[in-house]
């Protein structure tokens, strides 16, 4: 049997296959942080990983599937994170302190809020029915084990609170995140003295978003009333 063979018949294999997968992964992160989202095409990948753009089907059906998979890689890498944030024996359990801790935890993983931000209006365009609900799947699971890791540290917040307040976080990201300017042209726009007012820092805004979240949620379950006159 040739070598080539014995290589095709490696690659059938469940253990080679998922290598391969995570090979692909690997080289889409690289190749996304050196090139931006926008340059991540199938066939950059394809030379990015040394394989044929045809031979990148057997794995994944496009490039937004990739990057679908790439976007659950790290938002398990946040969820530990976030784990470990609001565990730490000094953390703040105040409704404040942990919004910080969890605005900081978002913001370390600029790749994750990245590609949160462009998963409805680009990434799930070119996925299966199929593929979408399998994604849609995977990501309910991860909010919910953020929202167990949440009633952890707040435990007069519900399961169902704690879950609405992971999924509108992801909301909010979804929107701050490109509004982070980022790029020179962008930025030397802010300067202009009738525009400063829109220069935003993305961890403080998104910090102040989560705690009144928070708070809106423990209102509504504690039946707070709010004073309006």
């Amino acid at each position: 049997m040739s070598e080539k063979s014995k290589a095709y018949k490696r690659a059938r294999t469940a253990e080679h296959f998922a290598e391969r997968e995570k090979m692909i992964l690997t080289s889409t992160r690289t190749l996304m942080d050196r090139e931006g989202i926008e340059n991540t095409s199938l066939s950059a990948v394809a030379r990015e990983v040394g394989l044929a753009k045809s031979s990148l089907y057997r794995y994944y059906e496009s490039r937004e599937q990739i990057l679908v998979a790439l976007l659950q890689e790290e938002a398990d890498l946040m969820i530990a994170d976030f784990e470990k944030s609001l565990t730490e024996p000094k953390s703040q359990r105040d409704l404040k302190g942990i919004a910080k801790l969890w605005a900081k935890v978002c913001f370390t993983h600029p790749r994750l809020c990245l590609l949160v931000s462009q998963l409805s209006p680009i990434l799930e365009h070119n996925l299966s029915t199929q593929r979408i609900v399998e994604a849609k799947l995977q990501f309910l699971h991860r909010h919910r084990q953020m929202a167990e890791i949440l009633t952890a540290a707040l435990p007069h917040m519900s399961e169902a609170g704690a879950l609405a307040a992971v999924q509108y976080v992801f909301t909010i990201v979804a929107g701050l995140w490109p509004m982070k300017a980022d790029r020179k042209n962008s930025l030397a726009a802010l300067e202009h003295p009738e525009l400063a007012h829109l220069k935003m820092n993305f961890e403080d805004t998104l910090a102040s978003a989560i705690e009144l979240c928070l708070l809106g949620i423990l209102a509504k379950e504690q039946n707070w009333e709010p004073v309006l006159e």
